[in-house]
């Protein structure tokens, strides 16, 4: 282990999607809890923006410029992680794309996208971790989901469907792992105000119904500060309390608006 994580006392975290919204005050938590943190992301800028607030605080942090949906990137994001942090023993998969449209207005590109970076890129980095977890026994996976995926939302799309996989998927690792030590959660948040979410005004709705980014930092906390013999999920899900912010019936009529007022398909990336 590098000098960096044992003198933390805490290992290593990977936090993908930590240029903004949830992954980076994932990222900003985890590195106030003392976790030396890699910050994988596309966009330069803003990766290092957030790198250096943790730096500021007192915090290790290891800005990686990668885009995750590219062959060989997850696999090079463990183990750059590893040679400078050491050993991955959290990981954090907060990247995810998203375009909202019925599945026969779905382009095949569209779909293959989304389930790419919402789905395969969780697996991918699972699977580069996971044997280092299984051989030190311990470890935390911890994939941010959709409160869409547990719910059918029409004109979801290959979100809400790469959202509902990426929950079986945590139930796998954490079946197939639980015995050794390691936990896997989804994490699946209902509508939160970030770049990714419409905004609450334009939907009735106030900024203080619905939840933020450090409200999911702060579960992520929480479960990390579980005891060993206590497993909570592997479906958590945090919604705000106001039926009207809940994230199905936001999706829907952030939809209808949309199609009111002529526009296309509704895409973003938060990697």
């Amino acid at each position: 282990m590098s000098a960096v994580a044992e003198t933390a006392g805490l290992p290593a975290a990977l936090v993908a999607g930590a240029s903004s919204g949830i992954g980076a005050a994932v990222a900003r938590r985890l590195a106030a809890r003392g976790h030396a943190v890699a910050l994988v992301g596309r966009r330069e800028a803003e990766l290092k923006e957030v790198a250096e607030s943790i730096r500021t605080e007192g915090g290790t942090a290891l800005p990686l410029v990668l885009d995750l949906a590219e062959p060989g990137a997850p696999a090079e994001a463990a183990a750059a992680t590893a040679a400078a942090l050491g050993p991955v023993g959290v990981l954090v998969c907060s990247a995810g794309a998203i375009r909202l449209a019925a599945i026969h207005e779905t382009e095949e590109r569209h779909w293959e996208r989304q389930v790419r970076v919402n789905l395969t890129v969780p697996f991918l980095l699972a699977r580069e971790v996971l044997p280092g977890m299984r051989e030190r026994r311990h470890g935390w996976i911890v994939n941010i989901g959709s409160g869409v995926g547990s719910e059918v939302v029409p004109g979801s799309g290959g979100y809400g469907v790469s959202k509902h996989a990426v929950e079986r998927l945590t139930e796998l690792v954490h079946e197939e792992n639980r015995d050794l030590g390691i936990r896997a959660v989804t994490v699946a948040p209902g509508w939160v105000a970030t770049r990714l979410a419409a905004r609450p005004a334009d939907l009735g709705v106030t900024e203080d119904e619905v939840l933020d980014a450090e409200d999911i930092a702060d579960t992520v906390a929480w479960l990390l500060d579980r005891p060993a013999r206590m497993s909570v999920g592997p479906l958590v899900r945090v919604e705000p309390t106001a039926s009207r912010a809940a994230a199905g019936d936001a999706m829907t009529r952030h939809l209808t608006r949309a199609r009111a007022e002529g526009a296309g398909p509704i895409a973003k990336e938060s990697r």
